[in-house]
């Protein structure tokens, strides 16, 4: 299948996805939108619609579309979708909305902060910060697992970027992001809570914070410093603001705090539910991991740790961090007979292959021999896709599996907890993320070595 330039006589409709009388699909949706739209998708093939009261749309779902969305990149764009949450900020555009030469400009300027280098080359730095961060759990009392890796996530990821934690700014970073997430994306609040004071007195804040790490840096780098990701937001910035205006280059600096809070961070919760409840995997992971820590944790040893890789693996397979993508329409195109035109919004379940029988055996079973010989299930193209697919895809994508790896590495090195509460089954959530529902851990003391 490829997308081909729309045609007069393609003219056949999707078939509809499950509903009810009236509501359609809304209730599937509300429940779990995600799974609705990968069991349709077997269901119903790579083209479907969903309807939900008096709102419809497309679905595209297989590895065909997520070789579609790498191939025919100029049929997609995210422009429609994201452009009300920079312009909330005073900014213009971002790198979700930009595309072609521009795209690549805006990418190249934040890859190095957004690389699997920046872990690897920084991992003395990224164990301290999570070090730290574990030194202050309280001993026999439930944490909640993903606020708990919200913060870790955003103190990794703040230090690599901007040389600055989130501090008092964390919860205000939260609020901020969230709120916009929920209102532009998930459609889960209404535009009026932009309008709420407990909002705008978070945004008022966390714009304060990126103008005060941007200005302590252009106030105390010397000439002989080597450029960081502020300064490089600031040379762009500086010399040509049509590219980057002064308030979108805040913006991409915030993305060092608010970039892992709804991915990296409910991933490592996933992944640590899942070593919880597989005692065999993580016994194995923490010899990995104390085997890690006793050669000094170098970049290398994150190669040699192949249980917890694929246990990483597997958590981005069964919770991805992208699964399902809203996008419209640059261009009329087809797909396979269905015709999508010019400005038309649906949905990429870019996920969806993951749940498939006919790419992984025994689909919503977690087993990490798939990722080995001689099954590699995950290596035909367009099947793995958990960081999105094509151009947009996750610019953190290796530093998000490696700081996820090291991350989950230092806790079953340091600490001996166990799940809270202890007979916890998995709900999942969506705020606005999907995140596992009152899934916790108990540290019931730390590890001498």
């Amino acid at each position: 299948m490829s997308i081909q330039a729309a045609s007069l006589t393609q003219t056949t409709t999707p078939p509809l996805a499950s509903g009810l009388p009236l509501i359609g699909s809304a209730l599937a949706l509300m429940n779990d939108s995600q799974d609705f739209f990968y069991s349709q998708y077997r269901r119903l093939g790579n083209v479907f619609r969903v309807r939900a009261l008096k709102n419809e749309f497309k679905v595209l779902a297989g590895p065909e579309v997520n070789i579609m969305m790498a191939t025919e990149a100029d049929a997609f764009t995210a422009w429609d979708t994201w452009e009300p949450i920079v312009k909330d900020f005073g900014g213009r555009r971002t790198l979700t909305m930009v595309d072609g030469p521009e795209h690549a400009r805006m990418r190249k300027l934040m890859r190095q902060s957004f690389s699997r280098e920046a872990v690897e080359n920084n991992i003395s730095v990224v164990i301290e910060v999570i070090t730290n961060e574990l030194g202050r759990l309280p001993l026999n009392q439930h944490v909640a697992c993903a606020p708990f890796m919200q913060r870790l996530t955003a103190n990794v990821l703040g230090m690599l970027s901007n040389d600055r934690l989130p501090a008092d700014h964390f919860d205000d970073i939260v609020l901020w992001w969230n709120t916009l997430l929920e209102v532009h994306i998930t459609h889960l609040k209404p535009v009026k809570a932009l309008q709420s004071e407990r909002y705008l007195n978070a945004r008022s804040r966390v714009k304060q914070f990126a103008q005060s790490v941007y200005d302590e840096r252009m106030a105390m780098k010397s000439a002989g410093d080597e450029d960081n990701f502020i300064d490089n937001l600031a040379a762009a910035s500086t010399q040509d603001s049509d590219f980057l205006s002064h308030d979108e280059a805040l913006f991409l600096l915030l993305a060092a705090y608010f970039a892992g809070l709804d991915t990296v961070a409910n991933v490592s919760s996933f992944m640590l539910y899942e070593l919880l409840r597989h005692p065999d995997l993580l016994a194995q992971a923490r010899a990995e991991a104390d085997h890690l820590f006793a050669s000094g944790a170098p970049a290398t040893g994150l190669r040699k740790m192949p249980v917890l890789h694929a246990v990483a693996l597997e958590t981005l397979r069964l919770y991805p961090i992208a699964g399902v993508l809203p996008r419209t329409a640059a261009r009329d195109f087809n797909v396979g007979n269905y015709t999508l035109h010019k400005g038309e919004f649906f949905m990429v379940a870019n996920a969806a292959p993951h749940f498939s029988p006919n790419f992984y055996a025994d689909p919503y079973t977690f087993d990490i021999t798939r990722y080995s010989e001689p099954r590699n299930e995950h290596k035909k193209r367009g099947v793995f896709a958990p960081f999105g697919a094509g151009p947009h895809t996750c610019l953190g994508a290796g530093m998000a599996e490696v700081q996820i790896m090291l991350s989950i590495a230092t806790m079953l090195h340091q600490l001996d907890f166990v799940t809270s509460p202890p007979n916890y089954t998995l709900k999942k959530a969506y705020t606005p993320s999907m995140t596992p529902k009152g899934f916790g851990f108990k540290v019931l003391g730390r590890i001498a070595h």
